[in-house]
């Protein structure tokens, strides 16, 4: 090499050298006015996807608490190994059922699921049974007026819908709904609660309307605004839910999600109970559950068919922070019957080419509410260095939360919204933040781990806030 190359090449790499430096140095300066530096564990590294420069390190190679950042590694690999056009499916079979007798309009089903998350109300104007209903309509214009048997076929998934690690006390949060080879609403049943006449029992309704859950309504109504509060508690192993507290008389309506137990079984009530609301006659249809997978014969005809579609589930898994859309994804990564170790096991293996190693991460479920989930900053920057290389990014850049959008981002980093994408992640005293931002020198991998936080996440995100907006310049 020249001499008056190797020269240029110095002054290059101390030029980049320094500018490092002065942004670590701002980012210390930061981390001290929010309150991170000592307070709370923080750590921060950024990376220019394309260079491979690493532009902030701070405690980046120490291991932190995931939390919802977890989720992108769980899309990542979904991508990889089932593919951006792959579908969940639930499948209906429709078979003859004499019943003993003569009629030739009875019948019984065979429904055969794949861990498929968006039977619910999401995108059917609030309607969770809108799929049942479709159903009921298809069976009834088949020529069947009664279905005497319904069979479930969940054996896609092992029989343990709940990780180890998540907390056993919020069993009953929305966020920690069971995970099932077929499922229904988010593995929630909805609980609204309006009020009735002063001193009376509130009023309580479910969505779905189902005999699978039961009421215990202990919830008055008050005329003392300052009296209002209202609870929701559900014991594990029951699907009693107590509904407690007092509802103020003018307050408007209020909806909690209580997840459900088993939720094989209820999605099958829901659908006995709607094709039954439908028309077809189904009070008495045996529920059962199938031991081995369902093999269709030859002869039965072509299933009635749910579907969706990976790109869909991931977008309200990472926007919304969705954790049993992550928990139905990651399940579906392993094999037939596979455990929650298998899954990530095959997931791990799935990100080897995106630089994953497995030194590199503690992968304890899909969604991040296990608090074992646990990585180095540079790790994940790694990682999403390496995922902005593959053929399947465009579906996972498209999927994550932006400013101004649905989601997470909605309220936060106003004028990035056409430059910023990422994950949130959040559980008791931990505020993350990791993805992309686009600079004028090109794109940006970072991660923000923050863990320890004893006053509230507001000190982590205003944070969190300025280190990204210090990167996009």
């Amino acid at each position: 090499m020249k001499p008056a190359a190797a020269g240029l090449l110095a002054l290059l790499a101390a030029a980049a050298a320094a500018t490092a430096g002065e942004l670590d140095a701002e980012v210390e300066r930061l981390a001290v006015k929010h309150g991170v530096d000592s307070a709370a564990a923080a750590g921060v590294c950024a990376m220019r996807v394309e260079s491979g420069e690493v532009l902030v390190a701070r405690r980046a190679d120490e291991a932190f608490p995931l939390a919802s950042v977890t989720k992108l590694y769980t899309a990542a690999a979904a991508l990889e190994v089932l593919g951006p056009a792959h579908a969940f499916t639930t499948r209906v079979w429709i078979r003859p059922c004499r019943c003993g007798g003569a009629d030739r309009d009875h019948a019984q089903l065979v429904v055969a699921g794949e861990g498929e998350p968006g039977i619910s109300g999401r995108d059917h104007g609030g309607n969770p049974c809108a799929v049942f209903e479709r159903w009921a309509a298809l069976i009834k214009a088949a020529g069947y007026a009664k279905v005497c048997r319904i069979a479930l076929d969940e054996t896609r998934f092992d029989a343990v819908h709940v990780a180890p690690g998540w907390p056993k006390d919020q069993l009953a949060q929305w966020y920690s709904a069971p995970c099932g080879a077929l499922a229904l609403n988010d593995g929630c049943v909805d609980v609204t609660v309006a009020p009735g006449e002063a001193g009376k029992p509130a009023k309580v309704t479910l969505s779905p309307d189902t005999a699978w859950v039961s009421i215990d309504n202990r919830c008055t109504t008050t005329a003392s605004k300052a009296e209002h509060v209202v609870s929701f508690t559900r014991k594990p192993g029951t699907n009693r839910i107590v509904v407690g507290g007092r509802f103020y008389v003018k307050a408007s309506p209020w909806t909690e999600s209580v997840t459900v137990e088993d939720p094989a079984m209820y999605f099958g009530t829901v659908l006995r109970e709607t094709l039954d609301r439908c028309g077809v006659a189904s009070k008495e249809a045996a529920l059962e559950r199938l031991a081995a997978p369902f093999e269709p014969p030859e002869e039965l005809g072509p299933p009635l068919v749910s579907r969706t579609d990976l790109p869909d589930a991931l977008r309200v898994m990472l926007r919304r922070s969705q954790n049993f859309y992550a928990e139905q994804t990651l399940r579906a990564l392993g094999p037939r019957g596979g455990t929650f170790e298998d899954c990530t096991a095959a997931g791990l293996r799935a990100l080897a080419p995106l630089g994953v190693k497995p030194a590199d991460l503690q992968w304890l479920d899909g969604s991040g509410l296990t608090r074992g989930n646990r990585a180095a900053p540079a790790a994940v920057v790694r990682f999403l260095a390496g995922a902005s290389r593959r053929p399947s990014f465009p579906d996972l850049h498209a999927s994550m939360a932006a400013p101004g959008d649905e989601g997470t981002l909605q309220k936060r980093f106003p004028g990035l919204e056409k430059s910023l994408r990422a994950k949130t992640g959040t559980i008791a005293g931990v505020s993350n933040l990791a993805g992309y931002v686009d600079s004028p020198k090109g794109r940006v991998a970072f991660a923000i781990l923050i863990s320890q936080l004893k006053a509230g996440s507001a000190p982590a995100q205003a944070f969190q806030e300025d280190v990204v907006r210090l990167l996009a310049k």
